[in-house]
C-alpha cells in the first residue's frame, strides 16, 4: 500500500527542492534550526512520572478509559558541547484514543507524521545530550555517527514498512547521505572549539575541511552512524506497534478485561524495555530517563495532531 503524504505546507512534510535533491525525499527542517525552538518556563513541581508509567496511563485511559495522567514535561539537561534542545509539554487533549490500528485506512498518515516527529525531536535532543562533555570525542565512531545523525534529515519510504531510514535499503540510505553531505559541516564547526584542542590526527576526524572523508567512515562505520539509524528504527517500530494495538485491544477489554489487562501491561513493559535499551545504546551517558519521557509526550502529541489534520480536511 502506498503512503499517503500529507499537503506541502504542513511542517513535518517539508519537500526538499534544493537544486540535486533526490525528487522522492521528505524530510524536515535543516538541523541547524532544530534548536530555534524558543524555550519554555516550565513550573516546578512533584517528580517527573517514568516514561513506562505515563505510556501505561495513555494505554490504560484509551483501552479501560482510565484517568489520563497528570500535565507532563521532559525538560533536558543544559549545558552541551551542541545547542540545548527545547523542552516538550503535554497537556490534556492529546491521548492515545486517535491512534490508528494497524489495518485501518488512517495508518500510513498517522503514523508517518509520527515517525517525522520522532526523528525529528530525536535528532534534536540526542546528539545534544551526548556532547555533554569533550571526552565524548574519544568514541570515534560513536561520535562521527552522532554527527552524521544529526546532519541527517527524517525520512519516510513510500510504503507503510519504511516508517524511517532502512539501512538495508540502497535507496533511502543514497538519499540519507545526500542529506548529511550538504549539512555535515555546521555541525562540525559547531564542535571546533572542542575538535581543535585535540592531537592532530584525532583532530582531522572532525575537521570540516576533510568532510569526505568523514562521509566516507560514516559509510562503513557499523557500529556509528548505521547503529544509530537501526536504533531509531528499533524505536520507532515498537512504539508504532504498542499505539496500533491500542484499538483491538479497546475491542478485546469489553469481552476479556484481566486478559486485557495483562496483555497491555506486558506489551508497555516489552515496548518501553526495548526503546530504553536501543536508547542506553547509543547515548551512554546521556539521560535516558528525561529523553525517553520526551519520545512519549511526542508521540502523544503526534497523534492529536493527526486528528486535527483529518478533521480538517473533512471539514
Amino acid at each position: 500500500m502506498k503512503r499517503n503524504f500529507a499537503t506541502p505546507n504542513e511542517p513535518l512534510f517539508l519537500p526538499m527542492t534544493e537544486q540535486g535533491a533526490p525528487s522522492s525525499l521528505w524530510g524536515d527542517i535543516v538541523p541547524a534550526m532544530v534548536s530555534e525552538s524558543p524555550a519554555t518556563d516550565l513550573a516546578l513541581g512533584p517528580p517527573p512520572i517514568s516514561a513506562v508509567e505515563l505510556v501505561r496511563q495513555f494505554v490504560n485511559h484509551a483501552v479501560f478509559g482510565q484517568p489520563l495522567p497528570a500535565p507532563c514535561h521532559a525538560h533536558p539537561k543544559t549545558g552541551g558541547l551542541l545547542s540545548d534542545p527545547a523542552p516538550r509539554q503535554w497537556q490534556p487533549g492529546s491521548d492515545w484514543t486517535s491512534a490508528a490500528s494497524e489495518r485501518s485506512a488512517r495508518y500510513a498518515t498517522v503514523y508517518a507524521r509520527t515517525s517525522l516527529a520522532l526523528q525529528t525531536a530525536m535528532r534534536e535532543w540526542i546528539p545534544s545530550l551526548y556532547f555533554d562533555h569533550p571526552s565524548r570525542l574519544e568514541d570515534l565512531e560513536l561520535a562521527q555517527g552522532m554527527i552524521g545523525w544529526r546532519a541527517s534529515r527524517p525520512a519516510v519510504g513510500q510504503h507503510v514498512d519504511r516508517l524511517c531510514c532502512d539501512v538495508l535499503d540502497p535507496d533511502m540510505m543514497d538519499r540519507c547521505f545526500f542529506w548529511v553531505e550538504r549539512n555535515i559541516r555546521p555541525v562540525l564547526r559547531t564542535l571546533l572549539p572542542v575538535s581543535e584542542k585535540l592531537d592532530a590526527k584525532r583532530r582531522a576526524y572532525f575537521d570540516p575541511r576533510y568532510a569526505k572523508r568523514i562521509l566516507a567512515r560514516l559509510r562503513c562505520a557499523q557500529r556509528g552512524f548505521q547503529m544509530i539509524l537501526k536504533a531509531e528504527e528499533d524505536i520507532i517500530t515498537q512504539l508504532v506497534k504498542l499505539a496500533s494495538a491500542t484499538p483491538q485491544w479497546r475491542i478485546k477489554a469489553q469481552r476479556l478485561p484481566r486478559q486485557t489487562a495483562i496483555e497491555v501491561d506486558r506489551g508497555v513493559e516489552r515496548a518501553m524495555a526495548t526503546v530504553e535499551a536501543r536508547l542506553r545504546r547509543i547515548m551512554p551517558h546521556g539521560d535516558v530517563a528525561t529523553t525517553m519521557r520526551m519520545v512519549v509526550i511526542v508521540l502523544t502529541n503526534s497523534f492529536a495532531e493527526a486528528q486535527a489534520d483529518s478533521q480538517n480536511k473533512a471539514a
